[in-house]
């Protein structure tokens, strides 16, 4: 529980930018209808990778900050943890927009089923929780559950729980059933390819992690050569086709990122402050990836009142300054007294255990 990933808290910081990026230029081409270098090519969404890599980086840190442990005991405390980390700050930040659309008449039994019980498919396609991030979310807490499961029956309900997992996926790639969509969806494989490197990660020769991380960037490359379809957005979700492409083009290229990133992590030398920033970073990148929505609105609404005229380019640089910016104060004066609320005073040290 103790290590301390610099590379890879460095890699869920650079996650969580990438995917502000693709939001900063939604606002400026799409609401804004402003050019910008990257509108109109294949980076002007290649951000949503971001959200590949966070849940290879999930499931990899899961499952070696709780290697070791078993029985139901430590799958409750394991569950706990994972819930006041993802749910409190992320209700918290959801309230502006729950409110809003209360009163606008817009809140829908599904949006908040999606936004408070973590359950997007009510229907066969996706509803986004009120906070549009929350939709990672409801995948992160689906596989909590199913993490927990294993942890506190042991080896072979875990493998139960893959093989029913890999039976859902088979099944609703020719079935239509909202239950399928999510519990099948073929997204989850990236946190199993996360909890696979933490089997193997520290096994492989450390020069093998140099090679996996120049293949994930040709992966990435050919991506945005060739193109990626319509996998960075919500028909990946809504189907499962669709979402398997998504796990070949950005979750195998993702994968082998985060196994060269842990395998190159230098335990026997000190960080220096570089990589203590990135660190820091990367603890923020959850509140960056939460708030980065309420900041878009807040600016998109005060570049459409014509207060403020800026190019495109600018529009995004702000957009993402301004984001990260934000992320950091709620991480420190939101998100961290949350947790230290919700935590017993004999285990008040923050962790780094990531999360998306």
């Amino acid at each position: 529980m103790g290590e301390r990933f610099y590379g890879v808290q460095a890699l869920r910081f650079a996650a969580a930018t990438a995917v502000v990026v693709a939001h900063a230029l939604d606002l400026a081409g799409t609401r804004l209808g402003l050019e910008t270098a990257l509108v109109g090519g294949t980076l002007e969404n290649f951000g949503a990778v971001g959200v590949d890599v966070f849940f290879v980086i999930s499931g990899f840190i899961i499952a070696t900050t709780t290697r070791g442990q078993a029985g139901v005991g430590a799958a409750g405390a394991f569950l706990w943890r994972r819930f006041r980390r993802v749910a409190p700050i992320y209700w918290l930040l959801s309230l502006p927009i729950l409110i809003g659309m209360a009163r606008g008449g817009t809140l829908s039994p599904d949006v908040a089923t999606a936004t408070f019980l973590f359950w997007p498919f009510s229907g066969l396609e996706m509803t986004f929780p009120a906070l549009g991030p929350g939709w990672t979310l409801c995948f992160e807490m689906l596989f909590y559950a199913g993490f927990g499961l294993a942890m506190a029956g042991g080896r072979r309900v875990g493998w139960g729980l893959v093989g029913a997992y890999a039976a859902m996926v088979a099944a609703g790639l020719v079935v239509a059933a909202p239950v399928l969509r999510f519990w099948g969806a073929p997204i989850i494989l990236e946190f199993l390819l996360g909890v696979g490197i933490a089997s193997v990660w520290r096994l492989a020769p450390r020069r093998l992690g140099v090679w996996a991380v120049g293949l994930a960037l040709v992966g990435f490359g050919v991506s945005l050569v060739v193109g990626y379809g319509g996998i960075d957005d919500v028909r990946a979700l809504n189907d499962p086709w669709n979402g398997l492409r998504r796990v070949l083009i950005w979750g195998a290229p993702s994968a082998l990122l985060v196994f060269g990133v842990a395998r190159m992590e230098r335990v026997d030398v000190a960080p220096g402050r570089l990589e203590r920033a990135a660190a820091f970073m990367g603890d923020a990148s959850y509140s960056i990836y939460l708030v980065h929505v309420l900041v878009i609105r807040a600016l998109g609404r005060l570049f459409e009142s014509g207060m403020v005229v800026a190019p495109g380019d600018v529009v995004v640089v702000l957009t993402v300054l301004a984001s990260l910016a934000a992320g950091v104060v709620v991480h420190l004066w939101v998100e961290r007294p949350v947790l230290r609320l919700m935590t017993p005073p004999e285990r008040r040290t923050l962790l780094s255990t990531p999360s998306s």
